[in-house]
């Protein structure tokens, strides 16, 4: 693959940057309509297909509709390994294996019969003016894992273009969606696009598990971003060295348009067919992980899927992957969250005396959710209204809460003294 540097000198810049000025003075345009009437009116010169016969790298494999859309296959073995994760294993999976990451809406559903979806689109802003000009499907098969890529070349066939989308999705007979953050983007931008052409959105009624929310929940304490290239490369190795910049798709889209240089458009070909296979493999690595937290030794990871399983009213084992990771993790940080979370599931089963204990802990490295904790604890349960106060008056001092609960404990604060002065005055009557 050629150097992004290399490639970007192929953009035809100029000509677009004009034609925005000679819209921009007409007046009376919104910025999304402005690109639209670019989009439409100035970037459908030339376009074409590649040229039959020229060498194409394994493993694709194109197809062509001569004038309107490509579409290019790839293929990928199922023994293939990306870090920890052997692509294959997503056929293992059961059904309703995703129910714990996706919510109830896939506790019935095959993971087998998923399809994984990404977009490229000529804008990110979204809305009307913005077309998602290359429609990324990827899908298990028995013998591998399918990547099947539609490219829109004339943008007045997009009817024609959607509609061969909708049938390839009908015949694959999926049973969900899976995205990393269609459900803000993506999603709707294609819906838009489908009702603008009064088609049947074909996504309307399955189900979606947008990873992007999972992924932030169990790698938030692990790294500092959640991006879904930054994921692959830390996590099973998809090197993006020589990759493009999302950023830069839109101008190679626009530049492919006016010049029919089908080449300015492969990388993000390989850059779409690339997040399919990734997106695959991190939720399966996500899956496998819920079922055996040993293959990971990162606290932070063990306790995001604790985060999981809490949320998904999975109480016992979230309370198993809290005690692992406050066990293993070398972060003070982390072991601080897991203890919190784990007070917070004994507190719910009852068991004081071992919530009193992770209470205790936590309040002597100054953490004031434990002092309050602990204010309560005595003044309700205990009836120790002094070692109580101790707890309030300590959280006080040390400052840092947010408002409303420092006006919260200023409240038990005179509570407390109210009661004690009560009791001191019984006392002395008596």
């Amino acid at each position: 693959m050629r150097k992004l540097k290399d490639r970007l000198h192929d953009l035809e810049r100029k000509g677009i940057q004009d034609e925005w000025r000679k819209l921009d003075g007409e007046g009376g345009l919104s910025t999304r309509e402005k690109l639209d009437q670019l989009v439409r009116r100035n970037l459908k010169q030339g376009v074409k297909p590649p040229v039959a016969g020229t060498r194409q790298p394994e493993p694709r494999k194109p197809e062509t509709v001569a004038g309107t859309f490509l579409v290019r296959d790839f293929s990928y073995s199922l023994d293939g390994r990306y870090g920890k994760v052997r692509l294959g294993d997503w056929l293992s999976l059961k059904p309703g294996a995703l129910g714990v990451i996706a919510g109830s809406e896939f506790a019935e559903v095959d993971p087998r019969r998923a399809v994984f979806f990404d977009s490229e689109t000529t804008g990110l802003a979204g809305g009307t003016g913005t077309v998602p000009f290359m429609l990324g499907f990827g899908y298990f098969g028995d013998q591998a894992f399918q990547a099947r890529i539609f490219i829109l070349l004339d943008l007045d066939s997009e009817g024609e273009f959607l509609a061969a989308v909708a049938r390839f999705l009908e015949e694959g007979d999926f049973s969900a969606v899976v995205t990393y953050n269609g459900k803000a983007f993506d999603l709707p931008l294609l819906e838009t696009r489908y009702i603008l052409q009064r088609r049947r959105f074909p996504f309307r009624e399955m189900p979606h598990l947008d990873f992007l929310f999972p992924a932030r929940t169990i790698w938030r304490n692990t790294f500092d971003s959640r991006k879904l290239g930054f994921l692959g490369e830390m996590l099973l190795g998809l090197s993006r060295e020589d990759d493009i910049d999302g950023s830069e798709i839109p101008a190679l889209y626009f530049s492919f348009l006016r010049s029919g240089a089908f080449s300015l458009i492969e990388p993000v070909v390989e850059h779409n067919a690339m997040d399919l296979v990734g997106l695959a493999a991190v939720v399966l690595l996500g899956a496998l992980y819920l079922d055996d937290y040993s293959l990971t030794n990162d606290g932070g990871e063990i306790f995001g899927l604790g985060r999981l399983c809490e949320r998904a009213g999975l109480l016992e084992k979230a309370e198993e992957f809290y005690k692992a990771a406050r066990e293993s993790s070398a972060r003070d940080d982390v072991a601080t969250l897991a203890a919190r979370r784990l007070s917070v599931l004994l507190k719910k089963k009852k068991l004081f005396g071992e919530a009193l204990e992770l209470w205790q802990q936590l309040a002597a490295a100054h953490d004031a959710q434990a002092q309050r904790e602990l204010s309560v604890h005595f003044e309700h349960r205990e009836r120790d209204f002094a070692m109580a106060l101790t707890y309030v008056e300590k959280a006080l001092a040390e400052g840092g809460l947010p408002p409303a609960r420092r006006q919260e404990m200023e409240k038990r604060l005179q509570r407390l003294q109210q009661k004690i002065a009560k009791l001191e005055g019984i006392n002395d009557i008596s």
